[in-house]
């Protein structure tokens, strides 16, 4: 089979691109004929090239046409169907929120890939992707690259803040603190902390404790840590067997407006109450025994031969094929163009007050008037502090 992959960019270490880089290896190990397209390449696409599999960063360059399209990323996969009219394709979603994820409505994608059942319901309402048309495929570790597995301590002494973004500086703080107050040293890794970190298989095993979600925490659990999934503005719940499949279902990512639990010393303590090396454990094999790559990628394998399959049966595209994707485009590209504007003049408008506040200050008035100003503020002070 001739597979061509889509992909936003090959330059920092990340979910999907990894995503990429292993499927893309996997598949070329077992026979087919692999290409990614991808408009920003950078030093990633190096470990692809041994197994064999084309990276092109223009469509004209990709060597032969292919049987099925691995969509992601909907600006890069609709300019791989435009290219390739005759070749039916799916799109693998690996998130609801960014932009650059979201799943794009063409005729041609005969099956949408989500990697969380949380998923479904938002790309049906949302983006109207048709329920019988998605199925999911969670995510998942090569576990011979992930092949050192701890053994899980006594009691977390190590823990580690690994990927995510957005926290704000209270929220690290309140989680340094909790980890401190509990006798456990706390580390983080990840481009958001300046600290991004190439083989997370090689230093996962060295810690007790993972604050992470998504891949980063499926990562985690793979190599025997513990992992509490947590994102800005919510902290969730360390992962046991009793909620494994709560987690899996929402990608292990606490989900927005399901509870208020924020960082704190108690919410980590009463997560603690519920350790024990055991559970651990348990928890560790049982996703390496249902999350391994090779088990997802004969899924995905079926997917393409499904879809292809789908496309012979149905009636060839259409002149309108991709009206319905660029019409949502066009509204969601004015709309960006919109913002932009008004931040440019929100921008413009701080400057000129910030330029009449500099001339004022070196006005020969604000001199003179500094003792009143001086007095006024020792007034204000002193009234602020009676009772």
């Amino acid at each position: 089979m001739r597979i061509l992959i889509t992909q936003r960019e090959l330059i920092h270490w990340g979910g999907s691109q990894m995503f990429t880089i292993e499927v893309a290896k996997e598949l070329s190990n077992r026979g087919h004929e692999v290409a990614v397209f991808c408009p920003r390449v950078g030093d990633l696409a190096k470990i692809i090239f041994p197994s064999g599999v084309w990276v092109k960063d223009r469509l004209s360059e990709i060597p032969w046409e292919p049987d099925i399209i691995h969509g992601q990323h909907h600006l890069q996969v609709v300019a791989a169907l435009s290219y390739f009219v005759n070749v039916p394709a799916i799109y693998y979603c690996h998130g609801a929120r960014p932009w650059a994820e979201q799943a794009p409505p063409h005729p041609r994608i005969r099956y949408y890939v989500m990697i969380c059942d949380w998923m479904v319901t938002p790309n049906a309402t949302e983006f109207g992707i048709p329920r019988d048309r998605m199925t999911v495929i969670p995510n998942f570790v090569n576990m011979t690259r992930f092949s050192r597995v701890r053994n899980p301590a006594v009691h977390p002494r190590r823990a580690l803040l690994f990927g995510n973004k957005g926290f704000r500086a209270g929220e690290l703080s309140r989680l340094e603190t909790a980890c401190q107050d509990l006798g456990i040293s706390l580390d983080k890794v990840g481009y958001p902390y300046g600290n991004p970190q190439e083989r997370p298989e090689a230093f996962l095993p060295d810690y007790d404790l993972v604050f992470a979600l998504g891949r980063c925490a499926v990562e985690a659990i793979a190599c025997g840590c513990a992992v509490i999934p947590i994102v800005p503005g919510q902290a969730g719940e360390l992962v046991t067997m009793a909620n494994f499949q709560n987690w899996v279902s929402s990608n292990f990512s606490p989900i927005y407006g399901t509870c208020a639990t924020q960082i704190d010393t108690q919410w980590l303590k009463r997560e603690l109450t519920n350790y024990s090396p055991a559970i651990t454990s348990q928890v560790t094999a049982k996703l390496r025994s249902e999350h391994d790559m090779r088990n997802a990628v004969d899924k995905i394998e079926a997917i393409y031969k499904a879809a292809i399959d789908d496309y012979k049966n149905t009636a060839k595209p259409i002149a309108a094929e991709f009206a319905p994707y660029l019409e949502r485009m066009s509204l969601e590209v004015d709309a960006m163009w919109e913002r932009e504007k008004t931040a440019k003049r929100q921008a413009e408008r701080i400057e000129r007050l910030n330029q009449e506040i500099r001339a004022i200050r070196s006005s020969t008035s604000w001199r003179l008037s500094k003792p009143i100003r001086v007095i006024g503020s020792i007034f204000r002070r002193r009234r602020a502090d009676e009772p």
